[in-house]
């Protein structure tokens, strides 16, 4: 199916080859910096850009499940550097001018307005915008009965139609937040910007350093 579908493919215009080159070179590019230099920040304009371009990264149901954090100040950088596992990530996030910190949403139900609104702008109907809701309460109930009942449900229904398998909500926002994760480094790469994704944080020292509320996993 992949072979047929590369050999149909239409040729390129010159303008959508530039394009393929200058994403193909910002993907080559992105790589895991082992070191920062502490006196040069990023300017506004450029991380601004940058922030608008990450939320442009795809989400189930455009719900946009995720929160980022900028750290910036040295007292903040400080206070994230005593959440580290490791003395390479406390000394990066101590160098680096910006520390972004995404957070998973796990309560995604308060962006349904939003949603709502935007798929009433694009003329969709009051059954689809109803199915919308119910999808995304689907994803995001949760405790022992909620997975019990989406589990005997899921087993019932696949043999005889297509069913969402159960998964838990958080792991639900995280793959969001990954994929905004991911356009931000991409997008900062564009801008000629040193990145490193970094796991290895103690979550409930970050999560009271940064006061990030309950709702949002680390």
């Amino acid at each position: 199916m992949l072979r047929a579908a590369v050999r149909t493919a239409p040729r390129l215009g010159r303008a959508h080859s530039t394009a393929a080159e200058a994403f193909r070179h910002v993907v080559m590019q992105r790589h895991a910096a082992a070191a920062f230099d502490a006196t040069r920040d990023v300017p506004e304009a450029i991380l601004e850009d940058i922030m608008q371009l990450t939320r442009r990264a795809p989400s189930s149901f455009n719900i946009q499940p995720w929160t980022c954090v900028l750290v910036r100040s040295a007292a903040q950088r400080e206070l994230v550097g005593r959440a580290a596992l490791s003395e390479s990530n406390r000394r990066r996030v101590m160098d680096a001018p910006l520390t972004a910190v995404f957070c998973a949403d796990l309560e995604p139900a308060h962006a349904l307005p939003r949603v709502k609104a935007e798929a009433i702008a694009r003329g969709k109907d009051a059954r689809q915008v109803e199915d919308l809701e119910l999808a995304v309460g689907y994803y995001a109930t949760h405790g022992k009965l909620a997975s019990l009942v989406k589990g005997v449900a899921a087993n019932a229904l696949s043999p005889v139609a297509p069913a969402p398998q159960p998964e838990g909500r958080r792991a639900w926002a995280y793959k969001s937040a990954m994929l905004a994760a991911q356009t931000y480094l991409l997008a900062a790469t564009a801008h000629g910007l040193a990145t490193a994704p970094m796991e290895g944080f103690d979550a409930a020292r970050l999560r009271a350093y940064l006061d990030v509320p309950a709702r949002y996993a680390l």
